[in-house]
C-alpha cells in the first residue's frame, strides 16, 4: 500500500498486523484509528534518496536500563524548558492511577475478598469433612487398636489420606480459580473512561501469596486429623458401644 509522507507516498508493505497499539486514537481521541508502525530510519533513507527530505519523530519511547530509574527519567524531562511537561507520560504512572481507578480498584478488592472468604469455607469444609470421616470410622479404628496396631501408625495413614484428598482439592480448586481469574479480570477492569486498557490487563499471580494461602486452607484439616488421632476413644468402649 501507499502511504503519504510529507506529501510524498512511499509503498510499505505490510508484514505483520496486530489487534492494538498503543498510543493509537481515533478523531479527537476516541476509539482505535488504526495505525502503520514502520522504521522511521529506512523511511527517511528513502524520503532523502528521491526528495530530498525527511521526517522528524514527534514522539519518543524510552525505556530506561533500570525500571527504578523510571521516575528520574520522567522528572529530567519534564525539568526541559523545551518539553510540555503534559507529554511526558510514564507507564508506571498510568499503571498506579489504574490501580487507584474506582474502575479498577472495586473489582480487585472484591476478589481479593472473594478470596479470603472462599478459603476460609474450603478450610471449614476441609474440617467438617475430616472430623465427620474420623467419627464414622471410630469402630474400625477400635478394632485395629485391638488387633494391635499402633495408635501412631493409625494417625500416620488417616493424616496421609486426607493429605491426599485435600492436596487434589486444592490443586482442582487453584487451577479453576486461575482459568477463572484470568478470563474474567480483563473483562472486568476498565479505565476511567470506562474503557479496556491498552495493552490489554496482564494478570499477575504472586506465587507466595498464593503458596501461603493454600497451607493455611490446608494446615487447618491437618490440625484436625492430628488432634483426632491424640483422642481417639478407647477401643474397649467403643467396641462395647458397638455390640
Amino acid at each position: 500500500m501507499d502511504i503519504a509522507f510529507e506529501g510524498q507516498n512511499l509503498p510499505v508493505r505490510i508484514v505483520r498486523a496486530v489487534r492494538q497499539l498503543p498510543t493509537s486514537r481515533g478523531e479527537e481521541g476516541v476509539g482505535d484509528g488504526g495505525a502503520v508502525l514502520v522504521d522511521l530510519h529506512a523511511v527517511n533513507r528513502v524520503l532523502q534518496a528521491r526528495y530530498g527530505a525527511a521526517l522528524a519523530p514527534t514522539e519518543w519511547w524510552l525505556r530506561p536500563d533500570s525500571p527504578s530509574d523510571s521516575a528520574g527519567v520522567a522528572t529530567a524531562l519534564r525539568s526541559r524548558p523545551d518539553l510540555d511537561p503534559g507529554q511526558i507520560v510514564v507507564r508506571d504512572e498510568i499503571a498506579a492511577e489504574l490501580r487507584d481507578d474506582p474502575f479498577g480498584a472495586g473489582p480487585e478488592t472484591a476478589l481479593t475478598a472473594a478470596a479470603g472468604a472462599a478459603a476460609v469455607l474450603a478450610a471449614l469444609g476441609f474440617s467438617v469433612s475430616t472430623a465427620g470421616a474420623l467419627r464414622e470410622r471410630n469402630a474400625e479404628f477400635a478394632i485395629l487398636r485391638a488387633l494391635g496396631a499402633p495408635r501412631r501408625r493409625l494417625a500416620r495413614a488417616v493424616a496421609a489420606e486426607h493429605g491426599v484428598l485435600v492436596a487434589l482439592a486444592l490443586a482442582v480448586g487453584t487451577g479453576l480459580g486461575i482459568a477463572l481469574t484470568r478470563a474474567v479480570l480483563p473483562l472486568i477492569v476498565l479505565t476511567g473512561e470506562a474503557a479496556r486498557p491498552v495493552p490489554d490487563l496482564l494478570v499477575v499471580l504472586p506465587p507466595l501469596r498464593v503458596a501461603a494461602l493454600l497451607a493455611a486452607v490446608a494446615a487447618v484439616p491437618v490440625v484436625v486429623v492430628a488432634l483426632s488421632a491424640v483422642r481417639q476413644a478407647d477401643p474397649v468402649q467403643v467396641l462395647r458401644e458397638g455390640e
